[in-house]
């Protein structure tokens, strides 16, 4: 029958065992952490570039929205008065 020492030293034996097994495990996994982190901040990079270039991109559009809404805003305006111009000339209801 074993006695409390020699559990003791089994245990103490597996747990060395297990230690010395486990460290490789845990230095590959640590170099595949840095390496899955260093990716992944790459592609982070790229996503702010590309997003950046969304905004400035989305930036001219909305600008050029604004010139289309206010050139036809004036064109609009123009073609009223005419409108109410021949209507009154003519002596015609407006709509």
């Amino acid at each position: 029958m074993l006695t409390k020492t020699d559990l003791l030293q089994i245990r103490k034996i597996i747990r060395e065992e297990i230690e010395a097994e486990s460290k490789p495990l845990q230095e590959d996994l640590r170099g595949e952490i840095k390496l899955s982190r260093i990716e992944i901040q790459k592609d982070i990079r790229g996503l702010k570039s590309k997003i950046k270039d969304l905004e400035i991109s989305n930036n001219k559009i909305r600008k050029d929205i604004k010139k289309i809404v206010g050139f036809f805003d004036e064109e609009y305006l123009q073609v009223r008065k005419r409108v109410e111009r021949l209507e009154s000339h003519l002596n015609l209801p407006s709509l």
